[in-house]
């Protein structure tokens, strides 16, 4: 461990902290909407339902905007950690390149330092060392980038079928006969 920590140089700790802060919301989130009930059980969307129902005397525009913005608190509690989720698949790989930029200084450093002949091993232990943080850097950003992608698809196929649903209650107010 010690030895990791002393090839990847001062920026372990950056991607540590990172790759902490990835696994946590990426838990966090997997738990989050492993626990959404399905959506007929659902709280939210019996509020939602009875909002509605409390509201079938004003116009449509009026149901339909208080409906949105009822939508937007529940879209913000279903991709919360999201953003930053994607920020950590963005700034690791950087972090990881910034590495292997002061790595390979680093080895040119002391191959210009050499007044004998340069060893490829001397050259080869440089680049390793080097392209070992943009290794971690890219392990820690690819599952937080399909862990951003899906948890958004989720949160958008959930708020979809909530609007569905809402639509078409509100124009069943109106009179309309919709077929399912």
């Amino acid at each position: 461990m010690i030895e990791t920590i002393t090839q990847i140089g001062p920026l372990f700790y950056p991607l540590l902290g990172l790759s902490l802060v990835g696994a946590i919301l990426i838990v966090e989130r997997f738990v989050f909407f492993l626990r959404l009930p399905e959506l007929e059980n659902a709280t939210s969307f019996k509020a939602l339902n009875k909002e509605l129902d409390d509201n079938k005397k004003l116009k449509k525009e009026v149901r339909d905007e208080l409906l949105s913005f009822r939508l937007a608190d529940l879209q913000a509690k279903l991709t919360h950690g999201i953003q930053l989720l994607r920020i950590v698949a963005v700034l690791s790989p950087m972090v990881g390149l910034l590495g292997t930029v002061i790595g390979m200084i680093k080895a040119f450093k002391d191959i210009s330092e050499q007044t004998g002949p340069v060893v490829p091993s001397m050259i080869a232990d440089g680049l390793w060392s080097a392209m070992l943080t943009t290794a971690y850097g890219l392990s820690i950003a690819l599952p937080c980038l399909l862990a951003a992608f899906l948890y958004s698809r989720m949160a958008e196929k959930r708020l979809e079928k909530f609007q569905k649903h809402l639509n078409t209650q509100s124009l069943k107010m109106e009179g309309a006969t919709l077929n399912d």
